[in-house]
């Protein structure tokens, strides 16, 4: 049994969208970067608005928690992509996860990786749910023929910026079929924090309150940078001594893991003798983003759209970032002047240097940061944005006819 249309008014219209079955395919459940953190917020805001959530992933982490306070069901799975140094074992929990996907019975599937495309694509084949993609990541350098036909088959796909919608054009995805929404964030949570505050997050962290103190917070991996933000404090430190900077982030399991923790081994050795603390990645870095005076992004690769510029933008917490993909869709006007170009140590430091104790000598920037994360795209726009692609998918689809099930009480209470 489905529940009924839902009404909600979005600005000056009223919007009816209907309650569906949502199956979502996540990697990691837990704090590895920031698209992590997307997923988890749209999908438990989709479950708020009365869509029944079911997740299919790979590996528990810190936010499995979470996942859990919301979800319908959840599907532990060896992975949804056969590989290559393993093909009977990974081919064999394919299967079993597609058999899983296929007994949720769900209306959508929304995907964020696009390793997970063909597992969608499958179940698409047997269920006749739509794909939606949610575009959080710069294409591979070299797109597979599987992968194209696969994208081909893909229903509506929501891109968190212009530039990365862009670099996945020509793929197999449909130009007409994708939309562009600025991740969003929850305005209520970020929120500039005290003076006090600030002095206890610092004083745990053994940091002099009157410190100036620089943040990274993302993935530790070569293509974030954070080697070109070290030799910038480096030079930071020689202009101005009594700085620190905060590196918060574990090394990337990507495609090789071995690689990303000899990277981090190389920043620890670069950083020796400067003030420099290390912390693993956090479910939660409000605090510490809120106890810093300026959050760097210094990104290498087409960073789609950084949740480390919104975050710290909302907090009243200006932001240095790397002229790369999406972040110069949000620093535009004034806050245009703190992008630099990628591997220019040089210019990263010269930009730090400005803000240095800006506090104390104008607080006004603050402020106008604050504004600035206001005046951008709510997170309830990005819902919308996503609510409205899978609504669109769902209607527009023909689906086979299916055999009546049987209704549990928890169907019936949660769009089952």
């Amino acid at each position: 049994m489905r529940a009924g249309p839902r009404r909600r008014w979005a600005g000056t219209a009223l919007v009816v969208s209907r309650c569906v079955r949502i199956l979502t395919v996540a990697n990691h459940l837990g704090a590895r970067g920031g698209l992590e953190r997307t997923q988890l917020t749209n999908c438990g805001a989709l479950a708020a608005r009365g869509h029944r959530v079911d997740v299919v992933y790979v590996s528990r982490g810190d936010f499995a928690g979470e996942w859990q306070g919301f979800t319908g069901t959840m599907v532990q799975t060896g992975g949804t992509l056969p590989r290559r140094r393993h093909p009977v074992s990974s081919t064999v929990s394919v299967l079993a996860a597609v058999r899983a996907g296929r007994r949720l019975q769900p209306d959508a599937l929304y995907v964020y990786r696009y390793w997970d495309i063909p597992y969608a694509v499958a179940l698409r084949t047997l269920t006749g749910a739509p794909v939606v993609f949610h575009l959080c990541l710069p294409p591979p350098t070299v797109v597979p023929r599987w992968l194209r036909a696969c994208l081909g088959r893909v229903d509506r796909t929501v891109s968190v910026s212009r530039d990365t919608a862009a670099r996945w054009e020509r793929t197999g995805l449909s130009p007409e079929r994708t939309s562009v929404v600025l991740t969003g964030i929850d305005l209520a949570r970020y929120v500039p924090g005290g003076a006090d505050q600030r002095g206890e997050t610092r004083r745990g962290l053994a940091v002099a309150e009157d410190a100036f103190v620089v943040l990274y917070a993302g993935r530790i991996g070569r293509e974030k940078g954070v080697d070109v933000l070290v030799r910038a404090f480096a030079q930071v430190a020689a202009a101005r001594p009594g700085g620190h900077l905060w590196v918060v982030g574990s090394p990337s399991l990507g495609a090789d893991p071995l690689d990303s923790a000899r990277y981090e081994a190389e920043l620890r050795e670069l950083a020796a003798g400067l003030a420099v603390t290390f912390l693993p990645a956090q479910p939660d870095v409000l605090a510490l983003i809120q106890a810093a005076d300026v959050a760097v992004v210094p990104s290498l690769w087409p960073e789609p759209l950084s949740r480390s510029v919104m975050e710290p933008l909302a907090c009243g917490i200006p932001v240095v970032a790397t002229r790369v993909g999406g972040n110069p869709e949000i620093l535009t006007g004034w806050l245009a002047g703190y992008l630099v170009e990628p591997h220019d140590a040089a210019g990263l430091a010269e930009r730090i240097l400005s803000l240095h104790r800006w506090r104390l000598s104008d607080p006004g920037p603050g402020a106008r940061c604050r504004r600035e994360a206001e005046a951008r795209p709510s997170r309830d726009t990005e819902v919308d944005a996503v609510e409205a692609a899978i609504d669109d998918a769902t209607r527009a689809r023909h689906r086979p006819s299916r055999r009546r099930r049987r209704t549990s009480p928890r169907d019936a209470t949660s769009c089952g």
